[in-house]
């Protein structure tokens, strides 16, 4: 049987005058949830309310998928930069999640996979106790203004794999074209995390647990380049997949 993949959506409706929240929830959630098709997994968009840990209980596996700014209370300082912060309630939730496919929860422990993707990877760092930049160009020496990639189904920018990478779909070296929309990224990365990708200022671009089944986040987004058929994009649907599908039967 194919594996239940839990993805993250939050209730507030964006798609203006008419719309529904869940309506623009699921919107928001349609390329995430082809790319878990695709890759063989049943995706479940979870809306962020009740308890996470009823939910976290039916999942096989887990995608954080990108939002608004995290706020910098999370990670013990106060906002320095102009933020359109992401729903707390949907924070807390999501921390939830991650802790527990982190450190496993009921009977046995048992961890299960997880994928943060852009604010996904960025919420996994905090959530592990590392830190942000508030705003990348105006505290990453050098950093033009953030990336914003506008074409996001193909590659725009380089990022290199430093070579000892462990997290499932992450390739060991290498260097890939990826698509990022993001104005936040990886200040102090969590002590339970190892970088494995770099863009070329030094902004973490991936990051991973050695050890977990898989436990991987993130910085661009690889399911607007899954449907495009990118072979980096492909790997990493691939073996969280079938992370979820080993979790499953184990």
């Amino acid at each position: 049987m194919r594996p239940l993949i839990g993805i993250t959506a939050g209730l507030s409706a964006t798609g203006g005058p008419g719309t529904s929240a869940v309506s623009s929830m699921f919107s928001a959630g349609r390329q995430y949830a082809e790319a878990v098709w695709r890759a063989g997994g049943v995706p479940f968009l979870v809306p962020v309310t009740g308890s996470p840990e009823e939910v976290f209980r039916h999942l096989d596996g887990i995608l954080i998928p990108g939002g608004d700014d995290i706020a910098p209370s999370y990670y013990g300082e106060k906002p320095e930069h102009p933020l359109k912060l992401a729903d707390l309630g949907r924070t807390d939730f999501e921390l939830y999640l991650i802790r527990a496919a982190y450190r496993g929860e009921g009977k046995g422990r048992k961890q299960k996979p997880l994928l943060g993707i852009c604010y996904g990877m960025q919420l996994m760092n905090v959530a592990l106790g590392g830190t942000l930049y508030q705003d990348l160009s105006g505290q990453l020496s050098g950093r033009p203004g953030g990336t914003c990639d506008m074409d996001h189904k193909r590659g725009t920018h380089y990022i290199t794999f430093a070579g000892d990478a462990e997290g499932g779909g992450l390739p060991a070296r290498g260097r890939f074209t990826v698509n990022s929309s993001h104005h936040q990224g990886i200040k102090k990365t969590a002590g339970a995390l190892f970088e494995a990708a770099f863009s070329g200022d030094g902004l973490a671009e991936a990051v991973y647990s050695k050890g977990h089944p898989f436990f991987v986040g993130v910085q661009w987004h690889p399911e607007r380049m899954f449907l495009s058929e990118d072979p980096l994009a492909n790997r990493l649907f691939s073996s969280f997949v079938e992370a979820a599908r080993r979790a499953r039967r184990g």
